[in-house]
């Protein structure tokens, strides 16, 4: 562990919630946020935010294999002669990436200089998973969100070269009329999806928030900020020295959670600049990351 006094002074959040925390700025989600989020709710509609999982399908991310599905029995069992007896059934298994479609990622997701979150130690996750900041600490989160959206037909993310600067996110969050307040997440659109689905982008570049906007996200007080493309920020970086600038930066330093590959193209849709969030992340203990069903309810 490392000297959090010093590295309080120096590294975002360090200590903010004790030497030990694992949970990073979840612990901003109070019965007092979780409420606020409840009260946001005006209408009653239900809307998932998840990718559907379809066996070898996209988008993922380059180097991790595609969700596999597999029936280990089915109806085809029982024509060939299996016997019912009182009842037939079906069952199966899948297998996948935890970042392999539309997941949350752990703060042992990311580590500088040998240490993650807090100053724990990068030697702490193994191949037998993460023994500090599993995703499994994360516990499931209900909170208020506000959505912004820069994708087509009006937003200015018009191509996946485009980044989304401090100045254009807090503007658009003003327009909102609805003040962050700690606890809450931020849902991003910046239309990569919408052109993924077209064929007018690919896995290899995507429009995404400015690696400068950490500091006003963290300032706000968010405690996750989520986005419909492949890695929050957009990418990939220009310096291949420093690969994902921003998920050190919020998720390293300051505890701030990424959720990725986000449906958003029905909730633009709605009208609502912000709602109630529902997130369940699988307690997959030493996980650096779990799939995810974001769920809005308007």
């Amino acid at each position: 562990m490392a000297d959090l006094t010093q590295a309080s002074r120096e590294v975002g959040n360090w200590g903010r919630w004790g030497a030990d925390d694992e949970r990073g700025a979840l612990n901003r989600v109070t019965p007092e946020a979780v409420l606020r989020g409840l009260a946001s709710v005006r209408d009653g509609e239900i809307l998932s935010l998840a990718l559907p999982l379809v066996p070898g399908a996209g988008p993922i991310a380059a180097g991790r294999a595609p969700m596999q599905h597999f029936m280990s029995r089915d109806g085809g069992d029982y024509a060939a002669g299996l016997r019912e007896r009182g009842f037939g059934f079906a069952d199966d298994y899948f297998m996948m990436a935890t970042h392999g479609a539309t997941h949350i990622d752990a703060l042992a997701h990311v580590f500088r200089d040998r240490m993650m979150w807090n100053g724990h130690s990068a030697d702490s996750v193994t191949s037998r998973g993460a023994q500090r900041c599993g995703i499994e600490k994360a516990g499931p989160i209900v909170t208020r969100a506000i959505f912004v959206d820069f994708g087509p037909p009006e937003g200015s993310c018009t191509s996946d070269d485009d980044l989304i600067s401090p100045g254009a996110l807090a503007a658009a969050v003003e327009r909102n009329r609805v003040k962050p307040l700690p606890g809450d997440a931020l849902l991003v659109r910046t239309g990569w999806l919408a052109r993924f689905r077209s064929g007018d982008a690919t896995v290899n570049r995507w429009a995404g928030l400015d690696p400068a906007c950490a500091e006003w996200i963290d300032d706000q007080g968010f405690a996750l900020v989520a986005a419909d493309n492949i890695a929050v920020e957009g990418g990939p970086s220009s310096n291949p020295l420093d690969m994902a600038p921003m998920h050190v930066e919020l998720m390293r330093n300051r505890g701030v959670y990424f959720a990725e590959l986000l449906d958003l193209e029905t909730l633009a849709g709605r009208g609502r600049s912000d709602f109630l969030l529902m997130i369940a992340p699988l307690p997959i203990k030493g996980g650096v990351g779990s799939p995810i069903n974001p769920v809005a309810v308007l």
